[in-house]
């Protein structure tokens, strides 16, 4: 930090403008006098035009938003050693919990997760914080029990999943501790030593018949909703992609991929994601949650349906003139005609296809849309696919995961 984000005093003819904003008067070819503006940034000192050449107004507006972006970051940087002693102060004293997981927060922003995992990363640091309190890291890293009791408490309550995923962010919570010199690296990793909740599957997995019952009603439901719910279940099905994924697939690339893929490959944060879109007979998909690379053939088909990729491409087009595969044919609620469909509308839609028939689950929750992805997965597998290439995972062992019928399915044995 080489100076502070105040500027320096204003002389009386200055006096209106806003700090670091400087303006430098210069005759213009027409020999009038013009004022050229320049933002004196105050991490460096160096003046930076501001392109807005005698338009004073711009120039105030811009300096000012310039100033309000460059302060909250001098707020980032002097607010954590004002509220809390340096590590190594509290070392001695030992780091509380709760101070730690603000910093751990902070630190993990660095890895660029999905809004979503961030969201859940809180929650459960919250979540830990409200038991913890101020207690030392040392003395829960020296206290394996108190970490265990904690998550059996969690799953004594019935949310084994949830005691799975905060055992799971408190590794990591612990981990970074050790990384940041905030707990002495000769101390375990008490969450590491804590054995892991057994977390029963609840959600069914759609079997082929499953399947053809539930799209019954999806043929139903789109006279009334529109062509585009079933649609979005066949794209699910010869795509064996992800409901972010095709929600947003694009018939085409437009001027705005490019950007966003640019965007996309620095790490940088961008209006859009580089959407799924079709060219030279392919789908090409950067999946939304992993950032994975997919390519697939118009002409891939999964013979049990008797359907390709490309046959559902042209069962998306309408009269309706609209960038996206999924896209309203009529008003809905906000949504004009020709927008995307929301992911979240077509879980909705599924869900109550799905409601309305009489399939039985027995003692596990319905399957959702997500569930199309595994039963394509297997359907594809039966036919010779790579499907780990298809899924877009970079292990075989998730691949297995979407591969496991629980007990859905019955295994048949060959014969030569």
């Amino acid at each position: 930090m080489k100076s502070s984000p105040v500027g320096r005093p204003r002389s009386s003819g200055r006096r209106d403008l806003p700090d670091n904003l400087v303006p430098r008067n210069r005759v213009a070819a027409s020999g009038r006098e013009v004022a050229y503006w320049y933002w004196r940034d105050p991490r460096d000192g160096k003046e930076k035009p501001l392109q807005c050449p005698d338009d004073k107004a711009t120039a105030i507006r811009r300096a000012r938003e310039l100033n309000a972006l460059i302060a909250r970051e001098f707020v980032d940087q002097i607010v954590p050693t004002i509220i809390s002693p340096p590590v190594a102060e509290k070392q001695a004293s030992g780091m509380p919990f709760d101070v730690w997981a603000v910093h751990y927060l902070r630190r993990i922003e660095r890895r660029d997760l999905a809004e979503n995992t961030m969201r859940s990363r809180k929650s459960l640091i919250n979540g830990a914080k409200s038991h913890f309190k101020d207690r030392p890291l040392h003395e829960l890293a020296e206290d394996v029990a108190a970490c265990s009791n904690f998550l059996n408490g969690i799953e004594d309550a019935g949310h084994a999943r949830l005691a799975l995923a905060m055992r799971s962010t408190l590794i990591d919570v612990f981990s970074e501790a050790h990384a940041a010199g905030a707990l002495d690296s000769k101390l375990p990793n008490p969450f590491e030593l804590t054995i892991a909740a057994r977390a029963r599957v609840k959600r069914a997995r759609l079997t082929l018949e499953d399947y053809q019952t539930i799209w019954t009603q999806c043929e139903k439901a789109g006279t009334r909703v529109g062509v585009w719910m079933p649609n979005s279940v066949l794209l699910a099905m010869v795509t064996a992609q992800r409901r972010e994924d095709v929600a947003i697939m694009q018939f085409k690339r437009g001027r705005d991929w490019d950007p966003a893929w640019i965007a996309f490959q620095r790490g940088e944060k961008h209006p859009i994601h580089p959407y799924p879109f079709i060219e030279d007979g392919l789908l090409w998909i950067v999946q939304q949650k992993t950032g994975n690379l997919v390519r697939i053939p118009l002409d891939l088909r999964l013979d049990v349906l008797k359907i390709s990729v490309g046959d559902v491409v042209e069962r998306c087009r309408s009269s309706i003139a609209s960038r996206y595969l999924l896209h309203h044919t009529k008003p809905f609620g906000n949504a004009p005609v020709g927008s995307a469909i929301h992911k979240d509308t077509i879980s909705r839609h599924f869900g109550e296809a799905r409601d309305k028939t009489e399939l039985n689950w027995v003692g596990r929750t319905p399957p959702t849309y997500h569930e199309l992805r595994s039963l394509s997965e297997r359907l594809y597998r039966d036919q010779g696919i790579n499907t780990q290439t298809l899924l877009g995972h970079r292990h075989a062992r998730m691949t297995e995961v979407y591969n496991d019928p629980r007990g859905a399915e019955w295994g048949t044995v060959k014969t030569a």
